[in-house]
């Protein structure tokens, strides 16, 4: 085990890794690409702004290794690498100050480029840990999972979801009535397909206020609340109106 000390203010990613090559070689090349850039120092790259600004490899725990690499590795293949293949837990820690209050960019930062490393045969993010004052800067989910199963009634056990397809191109009424089918079928959540969000045969203004009244109707006649997550992915302005239009329904 290989142990640096991180300031306080990290974001600390644990890695799966396997590789032919050397641990600790590897896990600089993951900490660079997704700080500096760079597995080596660079023009105008100071002590202080390395200090600053990479990424730390706070641990290597080595595991046991395999005589198969998990995935095929073309440029490894060409070296003539033939295993073992060695794997690890790489621990990496990553400056507040990199990422900022951004979340597209956190994802980026402990994923991104390091999936598409020649150094691997396989490379998984098992365990992301931010700080407390980093965590504060976002809203808290207004239900959470105790607010859900409160919302639900089940409060044990799992909870039960399906996924309305689109692919058969259900019109909004044709989708209300598919929802009613479920929620009597004893669903506790419903949300719909990734690739349905507001299609001409059922635009969100139809659809959300026909699968509302659905399951509202539900609940009167039960007492049991039904979950549904709209789609409303679209573009900016008109992700806002779809927005408004759920939170209204």
């Amino acid at each position: 085990m290989k142990t640096t000390l991180s300031a306080p203010e990290r974001i600390r990613a644990r890695y799966l890794i396997e590789t032919p090559i050397d641990l600790a070689a590897v896990a600089e090349v993951m900490a660079g690409e997704q700080s500096c850039g760079t597995f080596t120092r660079v023009e105008g790259e100071t002590d202080a702004l390395r200090q600053r600004a990479r990424a730390t490899v706070d641990a290597i725990t080595e595991l046991e290794a395999v005589h198969a690499p998990s995935l095929p590795n073309a440029p490894l293949e060409r070296q003539g690498m033939r295993g073992p293949w060695r794997r690890a837990h790489i621990d990496i820690s990553f400056p507040v100050a990199n990422i900022g209050a951004n979340l597209p960019t956190l994802a980026s930062t402990v994923s991104g480029n390091l999936y598409d490393l020649g150094e691997v045969t396989g490379l998984r993010l098992e365990s992301l840990r931010v700080p407390a004052a980093y965590r504060a800067q976002f809203d808290l989910p207004r239900l959470g999972i105790a607010g859900t199963r409160e919302r639900t009634g089940v409060f044990s056990g799992a909870l039960v979801g399906t996924i309305i397809k689109p692919n058969v191109g259900l019109s909004a009424a044709d989708t209300a009535e598919l929802v009613g089918r479920l929620c009597a079928a004893g669903v506790d959540f419903i949300k719909d397909d990734e690739v349905c969000a507001d299609p001409a045969h059922a635009p969100l203004a139809e659809r959300v206020p026909a699968v509302m009244a659905v399951v509202r109707a539900h609940q009167q006649r039960t007492g049991k609340h039904v979950m549904v997550a709209f789609n409303i992915t679209d573009e900016t302005d008109a992700m806002k109106r779809h927005a408004d239009l759920v939170e209204h329904a």
